[in-house]
């Protein structure tokens, strides 16, 4: 009987130490916190821009803090008459996870033909990721998709400016209010939308 009491004593305290632990994994959770707002450039940098050979171009600000078991994914998508086809430029596991202003931004060359397909530029906190993509589009839109701060909700990506092209006549550009899936997408021939992912760290 003496031996039972003492079992049914390790397993409780085995249970409450459970249990704390797991309190204290969701608190430190939920402390993690990330906002996105758009970067407006002065006159100067504008000009700069201009002269590199990007023809569009929009800069973010980047704040808040993630804990270890956290990630923040950055990649392009892209998408073919509304319909998902591939991603391109995705990065992970950034061992930074304090974020205090960091620009992060998504830009298209002015170049597309034969000779000089359209390169699509993600600039990310640890550096520049670049990809060549050629395609036939002949008119193109380039739309901001988030006119103010925005805070990331876990597993739930933002799109934060997006690429149209189309070989007709014309081409309307796209909007969204707070980063969602822009509609209007699927009147596109060719879709780039740069987007931001917070969700769990992959585990090896």
């Amino acid at each position: 009987m003496q031996g039972f009491k003492r079992y049914c004593s390790f397993v409780i305290l085995i249970l409450l130490l459970t249990g704390c632990a797991g309190v204290e994994k969701d608190k430190t959770s939920s402390n993690a916190k990330i906002t996105i707002e758009p970067y407006n450039m002065s006159e100067k940098e504008s000009l700069l821009i201009s002269k590199s050979g990007v023809g569009n171009i929009e800069f973010f600000k980047l704040n808040g803090t993630l804990t270890e078991e956290d990630d923040l994914q950055i990649s392009v998508e892209v998408f073919e008459k509304g319909k998902f086809k591939e991603e391109l430029l995705k990065t992970w596991d950034d061992p930074e996870k304090n974020y205090k202003d960091i620009l992060i931004s998504f830009g298209i060359s002015d170049f597309n033909d034969e000779v000089r397909p359209l390169k699509l530029i993600s600039g990310i906190p640890s550096g520049l990721a670049t990809t060549n993509y050629s395609n036939n589009m002949t008119s193109s839109s380039f739309s901001n998709l988030v006119g103010e701060k925005v805070t990331l909700k876990k597993n739930k990506p933002v799109y934060l400016a997006a690429w149209l092209g189309t070989t007709k006549n014309e081409l309307r550009s796209v909007g969204s209010e707070n980063g969602e899936l822009p509609a209007g997408i699927e009147e596109a021939e060719l879709s780039f939308l740069y987007r931001v992912l917070w969700t769990d760290k992959e585990k090896n």
